[in-house]
């Protein structure tokens, strides 16, 4: 993660107080990005759409194409009913368009409260998602001089991330060990430093031995495999992302506006 972006989240986390939103299942920020394009056209073309006109979901003659677009429109009516209407359809998380159904879903939410509470309603979009107000990242520690964690050595990562993260009001979701890598995904709110919340831990489990190195990899795009990990470290895998657009910050109930940003390296 860039100094750029983090600097860029931390000044978002300064203008805003529970007024953000954070979807919680991870989304294809490719799918991401096509959502907010299509979203500004779509709600510019259906000022004046009628919820009885496009409340069914469930019509056999509508394509995938026509389906996206009436979820945008649904989205962009301020009533309860439309709300509902996306929340019963992304319930269904077999269904192909599930991922568009609950941008859908957190675009009509925002709408709904922002003018129920006349505050600005903001969305910290990324690949991983979130919980609550705290962002997903994938963080991948590589051993020093090591071709395997031992078992003490795991130990001492899983506390020490532990305790680093929850001195931050963090948690670790999940942490695997293969070889010389350990991958975890933790969630971090949007104004704590991760790097450097993440460099503290390595710190603690180095005093032990040093035998994790200062460089590690965290992204908010996507969970990598263990060859994945291996691949970016060799440098087979320039990028986590061709489109170097991992972050997107976008207000929504403002369809003027247009911000994203992201990065993903080895820090």
């Amino acid at each position: 993660m860039s100094n750029e972006l983090f600097d860029k989240l931390q000044q978002l986390s300064n203008l805003i107080t529970d007024n953000f939103n954070v979807i919680d299942e991870p989304i294809d920020i490719k799918l991401q990005m096509e959502y907010f394009k299509r979203s500004k056209k779509v709600r510019f073309k259906s000022d004046e759409v009628e919820l009885n006109d496009i409340c069914d979901l469930s019509n056999t003659d509508l394509d995938d194409e026509q389906l996206r677009d009436r979820m945008i429109q649904l989205a962009s009516i301020d009533d309860p009913k439309a709300y509902r209407i996306l929340e019963e359809y992304a319930k269904d998380k077999s269904n192909k368009l599930h991922a568009w159904a609950l941008m859908a879903l957190q675009e009509s939410k925002m709408l709904i409260e922002g003018n129920l509470l006349n505050e600005r309603q903001v969305f910290v979009s990324t690949g991983l998602g979130g919980k609550g107000k705290l962002l997903r990242y994938f963080v991948a520690l590589i051993g020093n001089n090591i071709d395997e964690f031992a078992p003490y050595q795991q130990h001492i990562i899983q506390s020490e991330f532990e305790t680093a993260l929850k001195n931050n009001r963090s948690d670790i979701e999940d942490i695997q060990f293969q070889g010389k890598y350990a991958a975890l995904t933790v969630l971090i709110p949007l104004d704590v430093p991760c790097h450097q919340t993440l460099l503290s831990a390595v710190e603690e489990c180095n005093l032990y031995g040093n035998f994790i190195k200062s460089d590690f990899l965290i992204t908010n795009v996507k969970m990598l495999s263990f060859s994945e990990i291996d691949d970016f470290v060799a440098g087979k895998m320039d990028d986590i992302s061709s489109d170097n657009d991992e972050v997107d910050i976008d207000e929504l109930n403002d369809p003027s506006e247009d911000d994203s940003d992201g990065q993903s390296s080895i820090e």
